[in-house]
């Protein structure tokens, strides 16, 4: 609609929509009827051009947001990685405090029963 309504010329008219001027007889229904069938095609062509081009946004817009998620996988896979080491450590260092604790303990019981069998 647009290619016929804006600057369009009579040779451009003529050649999209078919002459213009008096017409009679029959022949004239029949081509007013082609017409009005091509404008039709025309006008659904045109609504399908648009909806692609809407759903070329939208896959645009998808792609972006999937993009989006991947990096923030990503990001998360890599902070759940960190966190499970620093969580290892911590576990690690746990167990060698109490196991430090038991031989301190140990010791403390230990050492003086043994010095008193030997004095």
């Amino acid at each position: 609609r647009n290619l016929l309504e804006e600057d369009s010329d009579e040779e451009e008219d003529f050649f999209l929509r078919g002459p213009s001027g008096p017409r009679f007889g029959p022949r004239n229904e029949k081509i007013r009827h082609v017409q009005n069938q091509v404008d039709e095609v025309i006008d659904v062509m045109q609504e399908n051009i648009t909806k692609v081009i809407e759903r070329g946004e939208r896959l645009d817009d998808l792609q972006d947001k999937s993009e989006s998620l991947s990096d923030n996988a990503t990001a998360f896979s890599n902070r759940a990685k960190q966190l499970r080491r620093q969580m290892w450590w911590r576990g690690c260092k746990m167990k060698a405090i109490i196991a430090l604790v038991a031989v301190i303990l140990l010791l403390v019981i230990i050492v003086p029963i043994v010095l008193k069998y030997h004095t």
